[in-house]
């Protein structure tokens, strides 16, 4: 056994770590993995005498606990095998006779069967009995019963636009690439002290009061003070910000985070307080009296700027709300901008029903592309989903044999081969971009999450995720979850964690215009607060790792901004952006919605009056037709 992690150690420390991993079933790398985090969280440098009883406690009570071995991912993603798992490579479909058409749409009718829900017995009544209760059987609606297939749910075209056409799609390709201010999130995460989780949210409250001040032409009377000592002349402001908890006889201005003062259940407006940073307020938080007659929309971690009373410093009354700052619209150079229109489609998982894990609506979703020949399709996950009960036991059936599979075997099965199928008998150059999730049962659960890697390794159990495959090698992206990606010169921002649902959950407001709609406000809340995930703390099963928290703030505002979520599907516009719910490819045992997008070119004459190193928006409200369809 190989110890050199841990670099030079005596002969007993040796004996003792090899007794370790033996007796717990740990790898060297798995070992010394469990070393790092412990000694983060007790601060220690290296292994000695006088730490290792302490480490051996460490492993011991970890075992205990979850009542199996202690079992830590390796850096490339390795996991221990399910229990009657079989590792074994992805047998290849007959493919011999396949035609275009017939072999997938025999896939899809194959795994779809119709159930007949039982009838109740007739009941006799007895002369004993009082009273005699009929309660109706559910029906249950499966996916091959489904109704309104190929139906729209919801359009947008505020300009009337018609579909694109795209009947020849080969040589039709478009530019897909990740956003030049989009940090991608490290594929390191965890282990993250106190004082760093303290710092990236005293960072998140320093960007966004920069960003409020600027956008509302507010200042601190520090500032002013420090140019005049300078020799400058201050800039006249709107007004000055106070640090929160700072007691004014007139009128301040309170720049903070809005926290829920019960720190359990849904924030009211009788648990909101306001929450001053640490530099300028020490932390300090105020009780906030909120007036009947008010505006706002509030949830836990939104950074806005009150201005009210605040004559105690304990208790401020606000009389008006700055919500937040949008982030900078993009723009593109004459040379940037495409003469071809682009048609997208969106999708999010879970991609097949409850009741199966033969993935017929992705069998069908599949088709769809075929026939609409977009030039890009955006899947967001989850791909297998660890919600699914089936999923937990993972059995499947080829060529008449139940077994055990992987959740690797499974997203290579059904999802990979699937689109290499595609690409083998469709001429297609659709190009295909994959977001992982926090739910997909073969990633690990962190947000930001880092894109989804294929790692080929005999030394792997699970095998491969087939995205190496020749059919998908240059024509299958995958990025971040949340990623600002490129399409040509589109910046689509996309997310597959329902942080619509969650805001929906754990928000309050009232006095609100009646033309603002529930669905545009929260929307509106992710593009004013320049994050795909502003609330704080996060719901349960976000996971979020507060140290990356710049990979999941918005730079740029998307021209497109895609959030599924399980509330109604619906396409709105917001702050110059078109924001798209496509709703999930299933619901429950049948079938959902996705998103068909038809981006038409900008206008000849605009391109025309443009110079050569002239700048301008990318107009998406004027060119755009959204339609969401039932599977």
């Amino acid at each position: 056994m190989s110890l050199s992690s841990f670099g030079p150690l005596p002969a007993a420390l040796t004996t003792r770590l090899t007794s370790l991993s033996t007796a717990h079933s740990l790898t060297p790398t798995q070992l010394y993995e469990t070393w790092e985090a412990y000694s983060l969280t007790k601060n220690l440098a290296t292994l000695d005498d006088n730490n290792i009883n302490g480490f051996e406690s460490h492993i011991r009570n970890m075992h205990k606990a979850k009542g199996v071995a202690v079992l830590l991912n390796s850096s490339l993603g390795k996991r221990t095998p399910m229990a009657g798992v079989t590792p074994s490579p992805a047998p290849k479909r007959d493919r011999s006779g396949l035609s275009a058409v017939d072999s997938l749409e025999g896939q899809a009718d194959a795994v779809t069967h119709a159930r007949t829900p039982s009838k109740s017995a007739a009941s006799t009544p007895s002369s004993n009995a009082k009273s005699i209760t009929v309660t109706p059987q559910k029906v249950t609606v499966t996916y091959s019963s489904r109704n309104g297939r190929g139906s729209t749910v919801v359009t947008y075209n505020p300009h009337n636009l018609d579909p694109i056409s795209t009947d020849n799609n080969r040589g039709a390709t478009v530019s897909i690439t990740t956003h030049p201010s989009s940090k991608a999130p490290s594929q390191r995460h965890g282990f993250a002290p106190l004082v760093s989780r303290a710092k990236s949210l005293e960072d998140r409250w320093d960007r966004m009061n920069k960003a409020l001040c600027t956008a509302h032409n507010l200042r601190s009377e520090e500032e002013d003070m420090v140019v005049c000592a300078e020799g400058g002349d201050a800039e006249q402001v709107e007004a000055y910000w106070t640090p929160v908890g700072v007691p004014g006889q007139s009128g301040v201005v309170c720049v903070g985070r809005i926290c829920n003062e019960a720190h359990s259940g849904r924030i009211n407006p009788a648990s909101l307080l306001l929450e001053g940073s640490r530099l300028h307020s020490a932390g300090s938080r105020i009780k906030l009296d909120i007036p009947k007659d008010l505006s706002y929309s509030f949830f836990p971690g939104q950074i806005v700027a009150l201005t009210g009373m605040n004559s105690s410093g304990h208790i401020m009354r606000p009389i008006s709300v700055l919500e937040g700052a949008p982030p900078p619209k993009p723009t593109s150079f004459k040379k940037e901008l495409s003469k071809d229109g682009v048609k997208i489609v969106s999708m999010a998982g879970p991609y097949t029903t409850s009741d199966n894990l033969e993935y017929a609506p992705l069998i069908d979703a599949v088709l769809q592309i075929a026939q609409d020949k977009p030039h890009a399709v955006i899947l967001c996950g989850p791909f297998v989903d660890f919600r699914q009960p089936l999923v937990e036991e993972c059995v499947i059936e080829e060529d008449g044999v139940t077994k055990h599979v992987s959740h690797e075997y499974l997203f290579r099965t059904r999802i990979s081969e699937l689109f290499s199928e595609m690409y083998e008998n469709y001429e297609l150059d659709t190009q295909i971009v994959l977001v992982p999730s926090v739910e997909d049962a073969f990633l690990d659960s962190v947000y930001p999450q880092p894109p989804i890697v294929d790692v080929e390794s005999p030394m792997l159990e699970f095998g491969g995720l087939g995205l190496n495959d020749e059919n998908l090698k240059k024509k299958v992206h995958c990025v971040s979850n949340p990623a600002t990606i490129k399409i040509n010169e589109l910046v689509v921002g996309v997310t597959s964690t329902d942080v619509l649902f969650h805001i929906n959950c754990d928000s309050t407001s009232a006095n609100l215009p009646s033309q603002s709609g529930r669905l545009a406000r929260m929307a509106q809340h992710l593009i004013q607060q320049r994050s795909y995930y502003p609330l704080f703390p996060p719901a349960k099963g976000a996971c979020l790792d507060l140290t990356q928290q710049e990979a999941w703030e918005m730079a740029v505002q998307p021209d497109i901004l895609i959030v599924p979520s399980k509330l109604n599907p619906f396409v709105k516009e917001v702050c110059g952006s078109v924001v798209v719910n496509p709703g999930s490819l299933t619901k429950n045992t049948t079938g959902g919605t996705f998103a068909l997008m038809d981006i038409h070119p900008v206008k000849d004459e605009v391109i025309a009056s443009l110079g050569d190193e002239e700048e301008v928006e990318n107009q998406i409200i004027e060119r755009i037709r959204v339609d969401i369809k039932r599977i």
